[in-house]
């Protein structure tokens, strides 16, 4: 029997398909048998090369770089939050600050660190349907023609592939956590804020003065420190002063009212 060339199909050795057609075919039942990876970190062969992971390797080379790294984002995060949360108070809080104040700024508040896990929580669930289509291309389809909410689950969509922004997965991943976390960290300082101002929150303190004998008159809200300055806000007179730390001689809490026991019911006396 001769063996023959068909266009498209390879080799043919009497009824027994081309080797590149076998290869097909394993491919195929490789990728049905092989377990189902439901992982929801956007990690796929197209983040190979994306500016996220090209910076993880230079991190993972140099570790000192990442201690200067967290510190730079701490800083920011901290001078953002300040700069919403004085701004309410029309203080420009960044003409009070020192470079020591920059690096704890952002540690100020373990509210921060929630923002963060909210924001990485939110992204995460968003693109996870992209995120398993993309990892398991074979099984999602298979998926998708068992049952409709399969297709609904797994519908190619450009607002949740980060296609519509032309950027990698974990690129786009990472841009929309520092987003969520930049504009949580203002919504949260400024929330903040508005109660101290309006709703009359904050600890309340009473403040002496250097070489007065006697406190100010009225009680002032703290709303912070830094390494030369309280900055108090005056509810009566309704401003806000930052107070140099030199000339400030104790900041004095003021108490808080103890409640009141809940008056116990006389019990009748005991019968002789």
């Amino acid at each position: 029997m001769d063996n023959r060339d068909t266009e498209g199909q390879g080799e043919i050795h009497g009824d027994v398909p081309a080797v590149p057609a076998l290869e097909e075919g394993a491919r195929v039942a490789v990728a049905h048998d092989a377990p189902t990876d439901w992982s929801m970190l956007p990690l796929v062969a197209d983040d190979r090369d994306s500016a996220v992971m090209r910076l993880w390797r230079l991190l993972r080379h140099e570790p000192a770089l990442m201690v200067s790294a967290g510190y730079i984002l701490l800083s920011l995060l901290g001078l953002w939050s300040s700069y919403f949360f004085y701004l309410r108070f029309k203080l420009s809080i960044l003409d009070y600050l020192q470079v020591s104040d920059f690096l704890v700024a952002g540690l100020r508040d373990p509210a921060y660190a929630l923002i963060l896990a909210c924001g990485v929580l939110i992204a995460v669930l968003v693109g996870w349907p992209d995120t398993v289509r993309r990892r398991n291309p074979a099984k999602v389809e298979a998926l998708r023609a068992r049952h409709w909410g399969w297709r609904v689950l797994f519908t190619h969509s450009r607002w949740t592939s980060w296609e519509l922004a032309g950027m990698r997965p974990l690129t786009g991943l990472t841009i929309a956590v520092c987003a969520f976390m930049a504009l949580g960290a203002a919504s949260y300082a400024m929330t903040k804020a508005e109660r101290i101002r309006d709703a009359g929150a904050g600890l309340p303190v009473r403040v002496h003065l250097a070489g007065d004998a006697a406190p100010l008159a009225g009680e002032a809200r703290l709303l912070g420190s830094s390494s030369a300055f309280v900055f108090l806000w005056w509810p009566q007179q309704r401003r806000a002063e930052a107070v140099p730390i030199s000339a400030v001689r104790r900041l004095q809490s003021v108490g808080v009212p103890v409640r009141a026991a809940p008056a116990k019911a006389d019990t009748p006396a005991a019968a002789p």
